[in-house]
């Protein structure tokens, strides 16, 4: 069964602000804000965000993960240097109903064309220990994913044996772990409790207790939100 839109709150609150682009909790705060941004500066028209760079020392099990499983395609594998690798992974770009479908070698030709691609770094030879932000809060928080069906999503998911770190409609209630790390309001955000405590209360404002989570291979959080029908 497919779950309402977790961002009908959000449509909502621009429709009933179109006159009023504050939104007021019942204490007076200011809940949603609409932008008022006009046209961009003429110098910036045409930009826009081609990927988002992960750096990884599970190159092959990130590749499984965003291909096999989130149907990213491969545009290609720099092997830079023996250690140094560059992947470059993307969906089908102007064909995300199913018609429209390009090969990875397609994608890559039009590389720097294309937007919401997924840029894997891997030193093969690495000492470090990469930290994910569910581990550690960083200034990395997560990857967001819309879909067609939250739910049949989940279960796709429960299936491949993927790390489920909320479930699609459970509330977020706990100050510290994966999820409360990747959003930095974890135990490294210190003890807080009233400002956390005041968060968790108001997470239906933004529908997140109908986003699902998930963890990639290397930790990495996944925000998967309903897609507006």
């Amino acid at each position: 069964m497919r779950l309402p839109s977790p961002l009908y709150l959000l449509a909502l609150a621009t429709a009933a602000m179109a006159c009023n682009p504050v939104r007021r909790d019942i204490d007076g705060s200011e809940t949603f804000i609409i932008g008022t941004d006009g046209p961009a500066p003429a110098a910036t028209l045409g930009f826009a965000f081609n990927h988002i760079g992960l750096v990884t020392t599970h190159l092959d099990e990130m590749k499984a993960f965003y291909g096999d499983i989130l149907g990213m395609r491969l545009l290609f594998d720099a092997h830079i240097t023996p250690e140094y690798t560059v992947t470059y992974m993307g969906y089908a770009q102007g064909g995300r109903n199913g018609t429209g479908f390009q090969s990875g070698a397609e994608l890559a030709a039009a590389k720097n064309n294309l937007w919401g691609l997924l840029e894997l770094q891997q030193f093969n030879v690495s000492d470090d220990r990469l930290v994910a932000s569910t581990e550690r809060t960083n200034t990395f928080g997560h990857v967001g994913l819309v879909v067609p069906d939250i739910a049949e999503a989940e279960e796709w998911f429960r299936s491949r044996g993927v790390k489920i770190l909320k479930s699609v409609t459970e509330p977020l209630e706990e100050y510290t772990g994966a999820v409360p790390n990747a959003f930095g309001l974890g135990e490294f955000a210190g003890l807080h409790l009233a400002a956390k405590k005041a968060l968790i209360d108001a997470q239906g404002l933004i529908g997140l207790d109908r986003f699902l989570m998930i963890a990639d291979p290397d930790g990495n959080l996944v925000e998967i939100q309903q897609q507006d029908t």
